[in-house]
């Protein structure tokens, strides 16, 4: 806990739109916790201090920096144990003679913000995480969850912005709109936050917000009021968006507590991905807004707006104590939102959800972390995910537990209590939550937490029976595994789960039987349930029993008719379809059960088992029983997880008799339509030529049917038509929700049938295509735009898997491509919602074009058109994912581009997902390099002799696979640079810097896989299979080559006087989280590129700033045969990336990556007096300085005797110098002296200060590979300069240093086998040489190293 508690906070923004400009003035009221206060440390990572008071009286404060390389890292990819982001970055010394209640005013601004605050679209708004670490970038504070204070909000904004009215909204309530004092084109907006609020909840928005409305309603008038704000005018979407807030609020303020906050609003921001819970405001993006006539939009909005609300109860009001608390306050949040749910859509949607989010989460609980564990950090993206999943459903499983072992009392009596002990302002944590459990229902839930909250994975069981005839009992058998069995994380380990299953029998006299099963921790459980019928065997073989139970299902049924409001005759008899009519069983090709196998219907004992049946366990239930019991549960139980069972059971269990049973379910409008859809899907399963295409079959009749108007003959003839004549699709109507989605359902499962030769059926083709080009919905009420886009991917789905198709064979096909073509000219003429049908479009012909060679599909104007800024956001996601996936990362202009769109601080979610398609796009083509080359191959052996190998082939193929495709981007400079700097660039957004971060360490700083990690149990040996490329890369990043430590000072050398950037607010402090200096420049304020200085608000007093001039010289190239780099556009200088020529768009809103070569001499020198700005530095290569001539392979001192003329090597001595190269590369401590020395990839940017004359052994094994040498001892020297250059950088003892050493007694060593020393005669390296390098070593100074260089070769 701090020293020192903030009662109170005023923040007054005043926000410049123009210039991305934001000037701030807070003032905090403290009340000390201790009797004397000396320091105030408070969270200020990316705001600018310009001054502080302290009651009154100018204060001092430091800010404190990230000092090495390690440290900087951590914090700009929020990486690692950072103990200074905990502890505060501004440090402020209080007066002398202050104490008591203290009033502390600081003075900042914040210039072009990318995370934390964020300008984009016209439009300001804040990033707010429940978690700390977003305010501080916007406002010093004090950024701990457990710190609360009331808050006064001012913001001074311009009256209007483009024409358009500027609106401001804030956590809190609004209390006034004021002209500003002293400009009448701005005004200032007031919110007071009156709740007590942690400084990590507060979140605003800012900007041309025309599209406001309230909404009404009980929930409103209970919240104080309820906004909604869109930009462009939308509030006719933002009122349909919205109309479900009101209710949520509503059900949560009756159910679980009153709402904490005096008003609620929602801010829709384009290009938002996912959202923003602060207090009492939810920020969402504008993908989520929909008009009135969508559906699909309308469900997923709700979903989303009803856990965005729940938030503002679990996330912005009641937070988690630690970070291990924090999948509590997930859960809380998402089993309130499931409630919410089933009071909106009822209980089978909820149901359905809930055994779907089951399902993804033991699918994906392997090698996961537990919810809570000892030391746990702040959730990573994957984690956040994954927990989100999880921790509602551990949740309502508790709930259930609690629910049948206590006293009927569930988390709905928890979550008040817990609600209640937060109003005092303590947060929620798990042993606090597990004790108020037990105190309100009295069960004990510490072993249900052990497993499912304090350990990961999933129980597997696999169910079997037997029925005992003399004991008229049901046998049951469990066998238990987990999802973690053959895991391989440390913290991922197998367990065996303990609780309660119910298990429910229905008996043969039709009443189902509730029996609890007592699982235990053990691999096999055996369990005897007790027969309560009167033992005797189902009459199913006869044609009475099937009609009885057929029209059993349709009264059961019939229940759920008035509930639907379906009153449908033909629907109440779908049970009995094609069971009396024998034209319709004909034309349908009805089977019904007991036709083929009467035996095994008659010998039954009970209709069906369910295990289960109360849905208690997240588990995979491997559960198997005869096809027709499935059949009766789906036909006969109402529950939607029943028959999803079923459905689900059926597709695997091919017969005519199942195709029947899923064909009714489909056409019954009484079953859910969720239930439908399944059904529809697993009908594709069952069109096999076993079952004679019934599946087939019996979708085309189904589609023809219900969606597809009659023949010209007569609808009594319909059914007798053939599956394959062409119909022409109804007009839409839409008003039937469950209708729709059924009919997208059948629509979908006729595109996956596939025959014999993978080709889709021509039924299937017809219906499709049909429906696409005489789609009508003029008089249908509701949009089809998503209709038509989810026609798109059927018909490209319908051939992308054609043989005939990638032969280019001309058929149907054509047809498709002309309906594709045809809807995205039609939707670029009148747009559709978010231009949904674009985007399928181009998703379609990306993967046509990938299947389809011989003719050149793929239009790249189009996409380069599409990926252009004017795009709409989720257009430019679908264009760029296309070009990269048929450009690739090879051509070096390609990748320029691609790296110039992920660093593109404007692009928001562009950037962000080009970012994660160049991190997804280098694993692919690492596994398909991996595969081809077979380049790493791991061998464990096992320490007895005669034990076989086991190869482990995908780890082997993954990581060999990544050596040899970063060998392929080894080259690309563009790349590197643009990548490097985006890294270290906090204008970026911290969601694409951070997955640049990742990929920039991958393919540049990649880990020794030669060297296997230490384990405790058997040793294990890595055979590495490796080309002549990568013995040649550098395969470990160098940490320093200066001191071999990862804490290397991010301070240049400094000539003359050091700079004191603390003692002057002018001189713009280098703060945290900001990229280095650039090393190419054209202005001063360039030294710190996320800033520019306020000439305006300069104080008096203050020396000019001074001038930094920087040095730069090119590195030599590697070959004569190498031409120097081509200058690479700054993302400071507003000069758009060289594209590929003709094909790759320029990017005007993209700034390329800093002008900087592979390997660079930096120094800074501080000039005695400013002067204007100058241009950019001439860049010079560090291979020749100004006062040494560059050594060249050909120019040499003539010797005193003639020479012979140089011929080159022999045959045999380039045989003997080879070999001895590939012995140093095989050496484990040869890695640093592989390739040239990089100043930015390895962190020593004075490395060409002190060596004038840089060697590494690629480039002698380049120059040998060339023929440049003409004799052996110039190959020795070059050798011997690569050793000598080590000794000169590296201080004595320190790791590169002694690795330098040992590889060169190996050299000596091996030259000296290999009788390559008995040239020394003829060589032209003399004593004077041998001597210059050691006086060079005692020097260490560049220019007596070059003078003494010059000596040498003038004795020579």
């Amino acid at each position: 806990m701090s020293d020192f508690g903030v009662t109170h906070q005023l923040v007054t923004l005043d926000i410049d739109f123009e210039r991305q400009l934001v000037r701030g003035i807070t003032e905090l009221s403290i009340e000390p916790r201790v009797s004397s206060l000396g320091t105030i440390r408070l969270h200020c990572e990316r705001p600018v201090v310009r001054s502080v008071w302290v009651n009154g009286q100018t204060a001092e404060f430091r800010r404190q920096q990230v000092k090495t390389r390690r440290q900087l890292v951590h914090k700009l990819l929020r990486t690692g144990d950072d103990t200074l982001h905990d502890e505060g970055d501004l440090e402020i010394t209080v007066p002398q003679g202050q104490t008591g209640s203290l009033k502390v005013r600081i003075e900042y601004y914040v210039v072009r913000p990318q995370s934390g605050l964020v300008f984009r679209g016209g439009i300001v708004y804040t990033e707010t995480h429940v978690n700390p670490s977003s305010a501080r970038r916007w406002v010093p504070c004090l950024d701990d969850m457990g710190e609360r204070s009331t808050w006064d909000l001012f913001f001074v904004v311009p009256a209007s912005v483009g024409g358009e009215a500027v609106t401001a909204v804030a956590s809190g309530e609004l209390s006034s709109v004021v002209p500003h004092p002293h400009d009448v084109a701005r005004r200032v907006v007031r919110y007071i936050v009156s709740t007590a609020t942690a400084a990590c909840t507060l979140g605003f928005a800012a900007g041309p917000l025309t599209g406001a409305c309230a909404l009404g309603g009980a929930g409103a008038e209970a919240a104080g009021g309820v906004f909604a704000f869109a930009p462009g005018g939308r509030a006719a979407d933002a009122q349909a968006t919205c109309a479900v807030v009101p209710e949520a609020l509503e059900f949560y303020a009756r159910e679980f507590g009153a709402y904490p906050y005096a008003t609620y609003k929602v801010v829709f921001v384009e290009g938002l991905a996912g959202v923003v819970t602060c207090a009492a405001l939810t920020l969402v993006g504008t993908d989520v807004l929909h008009g009135s006539r969508e559906i699909e939009a309308a469900y997923e909005a709700r979903r989303v707006l009803g856990l965005a609300v729940a938030r503002q109860w679990f996330g912005a009001f009641v937070g988690a104590a630690a970070w291990g608390d924090q999948w509590l306050v997930a859960g809380l949040a998402g089993f309130m939102a499931a409630q919410f749910v089933r009071h909106h859509l009822g209980a089978n949607e909820q149901r359905y959800r809930l055994k779907r989010d089951m399902a993804r989460m033991c699918h994906a609980d392997v090698n996961q972390k537990p919810l809570s564990y000892p030391e746990q950090g702040p959730w990573e993206a994957g984690e956040a995910a994954f927990a989100e999943v999880k921790a509602p459903v551990v949740l309502y499983m508790l709930d259930r537990r609690m629910v049948k072992g206590g006293v009927s009392v569930g988390l709905q009596r928890v979550v008040p209590g817990v609600l209640v002990a937060a109003t005092g302002g303590a947060a929620v944590d798990t042993a606090g939550f597990l004790r108020t459990c037990r105190r309100v229902s009295g069960v004990d839930a510490s072993a249900f937490a052990a497993q499912w909250v304090f350990a990961s994975g999933c129980p597997v069981f696999h169910v079997g029976y037997a029925f005992n005839r003399k004991k008229l009992a049901v046998e049951i058998t469990l066998h238990q595994e987990s999802t973690n069995a053959r895991a391989t994380a440390p913290w991922a380990r197998a367990q065996l789960f303990a609780g309660q299953m119910t298990a429910r029998i229905r008996e043969a006299d039709g009443t189902p039987y509730e029996h609890v099963l007592d699982i235990r921790r053990e691999h096999v459980g055996r369990f005897e349930v007790q027969f309560n019928t009167k033992y005797k065997r189902i009459r199913r073989s006869t044609r009475r029993f099937h009609m009885r139970q057929m029209a059993a299902a349709a009264e059961e049924l019939n229940i759920n008719a008035e509930v639907l409001g379906l009153d449908d005759e033909d629907d109440s008899n779908i049970a009995l379809f094609g069971a009396e009519n024998a034209a319709e069983k004909r034309d349908w090709r009805v089977v019904e059960w007991g036709e083929d196998d009467e035996e095994s219907l008659a010998s039954a004992t009970f209709e069906w088992i369910r295990m289960d049946s109360d849905l208690e366990w997240a588990c995979v239930m491997h559960f198997e029983q005869p096809d027709f019991m499935w059949a009766a549960q789906l036909q006969k139980d109402r529950d939607v997880v029943a028959q999803l069972d079923a459905v689900d059971a059926l597709q695997h269990l091919p017969s005519a008799a199942a195709a029947t049973t899923l064909m009714r379910t489909v056409m019954d409008a009484r079953v859910f339509y969720r239930v439908r859809a399944d059904a529809a899907l697993a009908l594709a399963r069952l069109a096999t030529p076993e079952l004679a295409w019934i599946g087939l079959h019996h979708l085309a009749k189904i589609y023809k049917r219900r969606f597809c108007l009659p023949p010209r003959a007569g609808e009594d003839r319909a059914d007798a038509e053939d599956i394959s004549a062409p119909r022409l699709p109804r007009p839409n109507n839409f008003a039937n929700i469950g209708e729709y989605f059924t009919q997208l359902a059948v629509a979908a499962a006729l595109s996956n049938v596939r025959d014999r030769h993978g080709e889709a059926p021509l039924p299937a083709r017809r219906l499709l295509l049909a429906t696409a080009r005489y789609n009508d919905n003029s008089e249908n009420v509701f949009s089809d735009a998503r209709f038509l886009a989810a026609l798109v991917r059927m018909l490209a789905n319908c051939v992308v898997a054609s043989k005939q198709f990638a032969d280019r064979a001309v058929g149907a096909d054509d047809a498709v491509l002309f309906e594709i073509e045809r809807l995205r000219r039609a939707d670029a003429l009148v747009p559709s919602p978010h231009s949904v049908v674009t985007c399928a479009c181009l998703d379609a012909l990306t993967r046509l074009s990938v299947v389809q060679r011989t003719h050149a599909l793929f239009n790249p104007l189009l996409f380069c058109a599409m990926a252009d800024a004017q795009a709409g956001v989720a257009v430019r996601e679908h264009a760029v994912g296309a070009l990269m996936l048929h450009w690739g990362l090879g051509d070096a202009r390609a990748a320029r581009y691609f790296a110039a769109v992920a660093s593109d601080e404007r692009g928001g979610r562009v950037s962000e997902t080009a970012a994660r398609f160049v991190l997804a796009l280098t694993v692919v083509r690492a596994m398909a390099y991996g595969k081809q080359h077979s380049s790493l191959l791991f061998q464990e052996q096992q320490q007895k002799q005669g034990g076989a190998p086991e190869h482990i082939d995908t780890d082997a193929r993954l990581v060999g696979g990544l050596e040899s495709f970063i060998d392929s981007l080894g080259d690309s400079r563009e790349l590197q640079t643009i990548m490097a700097s985006a890294v270290h660039d906090s204008a970026l957004a911290a969601h694409a810097r951070r997955l640049l971060g990742l990929l920039h360490m991958l393919v540049y700083q990649v880990v020794d896989s030669s060297v296997p990690p230490p384990t405790a149990g058997q040793r294990k040996k890595l055979k590495i299979k490796m080309g002549a490329r990568s013995r040649n890369r550098n395969k470990l990043h160098v940490r320093n080559a200066s001191s071999g430590s990862d804490d290397t000072p991010l301070a240049l050398a400094v000539a003359d006087e050091p700079l004191d950037i603390d003692d002057s607010f002018a001189l713009l402090p280098q703060i945290a989280g900001t990229r280095p200096p650039a090393l190419v420049v054209e202005d001063e304020r360039m030294n710190s590129p996320a800033y520019e200085p306020l000439a305006e608000t300069k104080p008096e007093g203050v020396d000019p700033p001074v001038r930094v001039k920087l040095k730069l010289k090119l590195a030599k190239p590697r070959s004569p045969s190498v031409s120097t780099l081509p200058r690479i556009s700054s993302p400071l200088a507003h000069v758009p990336a060289e594209p590929p020529a003709g094909q790759v768009p320029r990017v005007s809103q993209v700034s390329g990556a800093a002008q900087i070569p592979s390997a660079t001499q930096v120094s800074l020198t501080a000039p005695k007096t400013p002067a204007v700005p100058v241009p950019g530095p001439e860049l010079k290569s560090p291979k020749a300085p100004s006062k040494a001539k560059p050594r060249t392979p050909k120019a040499k001192p003539a010797p005193a005797k003639p020479a012979p003329e140089a011929t080159g090597l022999t045959s045999d001595q380039r045989k003997a110098v080879h070999r001895v190269l590939r012995k140093l590369g095989r050496h484990p401590s040869a890695f640093p002296f592989m390739v040239p020395v990089d100043v930015v990839r390895d962190g020593c940017p004075t490395y060409y200060d002190i060596v004038q004359e840089p060697m590494d052994l690629g480039t002698i094994r380049q120059r040998l590979d060339a023929n440049a040498y003409a004799r052996v001892s110039d190959v020795e020297r070059d050798v011997r300069l690569v050793f000598s250059n080590c000794s000169l950088f590296n201080p004595p003892q320190t790791p590169v240093y002694n690795m330098g050493k040992d590889v060169e007694s190996v050299f000596i060593a091996e030259w000296d086998k290999c009788g390559l020393s008995r040239e020394l005669a003829d060589t032209h390296i003399g004593t004077g040489e041998v001597k210059q390098a050691g006086e060079v070593k005692q020097a260490g100074d560049a220019k007596k190293a070059s003078d003494t260089k010059n000596s040498g070769e003038a004795k020579a």
